[in-house]
């Protein structure tokens, strides 16, 4: 009985001593990894966003260049870019914004998401700028984001997808990444962003040509809709044939996904714009991108439907102009897109997520955990 007590003695002084080591292990991890501030900046956010989920917190501010933006805590995507950097689609805001040019006009963001493509827009208090984002927490955040950063009131918020008809639609919800939530298609194509199994909420949608906006001036439109393009081209021909200049990203994959036929925005903005130009934010398809006129860019594109159908990772976006000094633009630009930025799964371990440099930082730090002095 004797022998029995000490044993119950000695595990309970195991068990203590081995969570006393494994806190200060910890503690001296976390002080590692946020006194550099390459690993934080790289990696900084996925923990933070992990953590805030655990907590239960469901949004996060992030300062950058264009203001103080809310976002989903979980946003590995758009928000988690912005902390890093400070900017989102810096080049086509920088093009729409030279566009303008100080001048009056409209602006049409479709696919708004949290407001990152519209508030540098806004700041020329003489464009009368219109959002649309029909998924409710992006909307939230979009309306407190347009009430942060745009004094001048010239933003009119739409919580409504652009369709070619009235309808409520259903709408997936992609965990992880709010940039990437879509219209939800029943389609024979292979899931290959982990779409299966997502969750499904109703949305409104309509036609834009529907819609009562008042356009007056130059007109802009950004179609970021990831894959429902053709039918926001089909309901919105009358409004879009006014547009000077359209952004519109091009992506097989979404549009198959989405059961929507490509060659309907080519057929569009072939006939409506004297020029055309790609621009990518994959430097890796710069060397096989055309150049050239309209026909040979067009051409690609066509190519492209069915080549670039199976793979979600290639896409471009499309500038047309009914001016060619509005296109010029270089061949590459950094990202404005959610579906081209890695994203890490929530099962990945912190070493694999974190990579070799912080493997290293912790191997050195469990040496001189091995080495510290004894607990006092």
């Amino acid at each position: 009985m004797k022998m029995s007590l000490k044993g119950k003695i000695a595990r309970f002084a195991i068990r203590s001593l081995t969570s006393m080591f494994s806190i200060k292990i910890m503690d001296l991890v976390v002080s590692e990894f946020l006194a550099k501030d390459r690993l934080v900046s790289r990696h900084g956010f996925y923990y933070l966003g992990n953590l805030a989920e655990k907590l239960n917190v469901v949004a996060l501010s992030v300062h950058g260049d264009y203001g103080t933006f809310v976002g989903a805590s979980t946003d590995m995507a758009i928000l988690r870019r912005y902390s890093e950097t400070g900017q989102w689609a810096e080049s086509t805001n920088n093009l729409i914004k030279q566009f303008f040019d100080g001048k009056p006009g409209t602006y049409l963001d479709i696919g708004a998401n949290i407001g990152l493509t519209i508030v540098p827009i806004a700041t020329n208090a003489s464009v009368a700028c219109h959002a649309f984002e029909p998924e409710p927490a992006n909307y939230r955040n979009l309306v407190q984001n347009i009430s942060e950063n745009c004094p001048n009131a010239n933003v009119k918020l739409h919580q409504l997808a652009l369709f070619d008809r009235k309808a409520n639609l259903p709408f997936e919800i992609a965990e992880g990444n709010p940039g990437d939530h879509r219209i939800h298609v029943a389609t024979g194509l292979v899931a290959k962003q982990g779409e299966i199994g997502r969750k499904v909420i109703d949305v409104y949608a309509v036609p834009l040509d529907d819609l009562h906006l008042g356009i007056k001036g130059p007109l802009v439109i950004k179609i970021d809709t990831q894959g429902a393009e053709p039918f926001v081209f089909s309901g919105g021909k009358e409004t879009l044939s006014k547009a000077d200049l359209i952004v519109v990203e091009w992506s097989p994959y979404h549009m198959a996904r989405l059961g929507g036929d490509p060659m309907i925005v080519i057929d569009f903005l072939e006939r409506e714009f004297s020029f055309a130009k790609i621009i990518t934010p994959d430097v890796s398809q710069a060397e096989i991108l055309p150049t050239g006129g309209k026909k040979q860019i067009f051409d690609f594109l066509k190519e492209t439907i069915r080549s670039w159908r199976d793979d979600p990772q290639r896409y471009v976006d499309v500038v047309v102009s009914k001016k060619i000094i509005m296109l010029d633009l270089p061949l590459m630009v950094s990202s404005g897109h959610a579906h081209g930025l890695p994203v890490a799964p929530a099962t990945t371990s912190a070493y694999s997520c974190a990579g070799s440099g912080l493997l290293r930082s912790l191997l050195l730090i469990l040496a001189r955990a091995v080495s510290a002095p004894r607990f006092a």
